[in-house]
């Protein structure tokens, strides 16, 4: 195909841009509306407990369909029409939709860098994203998928997804020589951990520029990208969750390891992506794009506050039930370095040695306060809390009626029990999420 026929992305002349931005500020009170409402939505805790859950899952249930790849609504995406962008210009849509694909495009390099980069660090999390140097060794030599993973699987229909929208709103294929070039990722813990900031950066920005995209679309074009959207929110809480385990709780630092990540990825697009030069220009639309993230944000570190470590160490280090991917056998040595590691990494985890000193203190007081009255917690549970019975979606009646129990308690509970309690309740609820619950019941969830 043929230059002229392919799309570009270009702006309108000045004068029809203003027009566009003013039309654009008039509707904003609404945007922002929108945008807050779906944030609520998809951000709900029942929902980010259940994707937390998938990863187990993902690990130890490989017959359920669910825990392969996030379910998408159905969509028809011959009826996606210009008319379905509402507020933007479709020019500009269509600029946020391409740099989009150019950013999801190369995701077989983006899984060797966690399925390397975190194989030491968290393995579980190395084999839900991709694989390590042995195993995609092993894959290209004998023919194997680059990747089995979740991650893998939901990723992988973003870009032709984006690049089918864009042609249905400009009436040509964009072009797909994609200038986006991953970096190197090794093993080593500070790779890892750079990388760590770097993926939770990539999903943050995602979910909140396709909320964006979604409040300026309609009809088929707004389901679709809010497909899009889900499976980037799982993936955001996925590796958040992840990162709360590995470094514990740290708001603030987290919050800031992702805006100053966020600013470098945002300047090195506008140096070298397509259309980079008018990227970011609109005021309107970055207005819309700093609410998102701050609304996000807040909502995600809203549901990682009470997620338990008992909850986080059962979902990140119970080892994989899914058999081992093929390896190209290592020498001895280096087989050797590899388990060493491995067991390194482990002990580093259990031990919270990453974490901050103050949290650590209290993280370890509890559990070894859980651990000494393990048989008087699990009564409590079991004859005054009536094992949690009825409370498995978080923020229903019967949950704020066993919460007010907990607290208030006959006799005087020490805060730390009560804090145990409360614990133990939210690691019922994520266990025993929707999808469970459908299951559960010979229903399905999608």
């Amino acid at each position: 195909m043929i230059a002229s026929e392919m799309y570009e992305p270009v702006a309108p002349p000045d004068m029809d841009r203003r027009h566009s931005e003013f039309r654009q500020a008039l509707r904003l009170p609404w945007t922002l509306h929108s945008i807050h409402a779906m944030v609520r939505q998809d951000f709900e805790t029942a929902v980010l407990d259940e994707y937390l859950w998938s990863f187990w899952g993902f690990h130890h249930l490989p017959g359920d369909l669910h825990y392969k790849a996030r379910p998408w609504q159905k969509v028809q995406l011959r009826a996606i029409e210009p008319e379905d962008v509402i507020g933007l210009g479709v020019w500009e849509m269509a600029l946020m939709l391409n740099m989009a694909m150019e950013d999801e495009e190369p995701i077989p390099e983006y899984s060797y860098q966690s399925g390397e980069g975190f194989r030491f660090l968290l393995p579980t999390l190395a084999r839900y994203m991709g694989k390590h140097q042995e195993q995609a060794r092993f894959a290209a030599e004998n023919g194997l998928q680059w990747c089995e993973g979740a991650w893998c699987a939901e990723e992988r229909r973003h870009s032709n997804t984006l690049a089918r929208i864009i042609e249905r709103l400009m009436k040509k294929p964009p072009r797909r020589d994609n200038p986006n070039k991953p970096m190197v990722v090794t093993a080593t813990e500070e790779d890892a951990l750079r990388h760590l900031i770097s993926r939770q950066t990539t999903e943050w920005n995602a979910s909140s520029s396709y909320i964006v995209m979604a409040a300026h679309a309609t009809g088929q074009l707004h389901s679709l990208i809010r497909n899009l959207e889900r499976d980037e929110v799982k993936h955001l809480c996925i590796i958040s969750a992840a990162s709360a385990y590995l470094l514990g709780p740290r708001p603030w630092r987290r919050f800031l390891d992702l805006v100053k990540k966020g600013i470098g990825n945002f300047t090195n697009q506008k140096k070298s992506r397509s259309g980079g030069d008018v990227f970011g220009t609109n005021p309107i639309t970055a207005i819309e794009g700093i609410a998102a993230h701050l609304l996000t944000e807040f909502y995600l570190r809203k549901w990682l506050k009470t997620v338990p470590l008992r909850t986080l160490t059962v979902v990140f280090e119970t080892p994989s039930s899914l058999p081992e991917p093929g390896v190209s056998v290592p020498s001895p040595e280096r087989h050797a370095e590899m388990a060493a590691a491995l067991q390194r990494g482990k002990e580093m985890r259990l031990a919270l040695g990453r974490w901050d000193p103050e949290a650590k203190r209290r993280a370890v007081q509890q559990r070894e306060f859980e651990e000494s009255q393990k048989l008087a917690i699990a009564q409590l549970i079991a004859v005054d809390l009536e094992d949690f019975k009825g409370c498995e979606t978080p923020g229903a009646e019967r949950d704020k009626y066993v919460r007010r129990l907990i607290r208030r308690g006959e006799g005087g509970r020490s805060r730390v029990l009560q804090d145990s309690l409360v614990d133990h309740l939210r690691d019922f609820q994520i266990r025993h999420n929707h999808h469970v619950l459908a299951l559960a019941s010979g229903g399905s969830a999608t």
